[in-house]
């Protein structure tokens, strides 16, 4: 008998809300993170191991039983969670165990390279300021501030320079130390 087609969902992927319920539970274990119900949907349905719905109502679940919290408007692991993790992740084929933790991990780099660089357009009078920084908590690595004639290019320079803060970084270290 064929496995029915589920719109959204990858061949091999979760169509059951107690799959994904220990699904969830091993991310947040393996990951060691708190994450919002927007990045844990990013992961579990961007790659399509399970459809919005399923997960919606997984995690519905979760929180109700008492496996997942809330903090700061993220989801966290319970002891509850943790033991469910534990005990249950051998039902989870390791094949797909590895994909969610490596994507896990993924978002989590993405995320913090986000908080670490930031660039901000401030109205100069004369055209705009662009305030770059690269940081890692309350330790300013770079700190950067570009002139920019008009909002387009400030855009430019703000857009940019996140893609391109390490290369920067690196460059100015090697002229100024070499």
């Amino acid at each position: 008998m064929a496995d029915t087609i589920i719109a959204g969902i990858s061949p091999g992927g979760l169509k059951e809300t107690y799959e994904v319920k220990i699904l969830v539970c091993y991310l947040l274990s393996a990951l060691d993170a708190p994450l919002s119900r927007e990045n844990i949907a990013e992961i579990c349905t961007g790659s399509g191991i399970t459809d919005y719905f399923t997960l919606s109502t997984a995690l519905g679940e979760l929180l109700a039983s008492g496996q997942l919290g809330e903090e700061d408007g993220c989801c966290v692991l319970t002891p509850l969670g943790r033991e469910t993790a534990e005990n249950l992740k051998q039902a989870l084929p390791s094949s797909l165990r590895d994909n969610i933790v490596r994507m896990g991990m993924e978002l989590l780099s993405r995320l913090r390279k986000e908080n670490e660089v930031s660039a901000k357009i401030l109205p100069d009078g004369k055209g705009f300021r662009v305030a770059c920084s690269v940081h890692e908590g309350d330790l300013d690595f770079l700190t950067m501030t570009f002139y920019a004639p008009d909002r387009e290019q400030a855009e430019i320079i703000a857009q940019n320079f996140p893609k391109k803060s390490t290369e920067i970084y690196r460059g100015l270290i090697h002229l100024l130390t070499d």
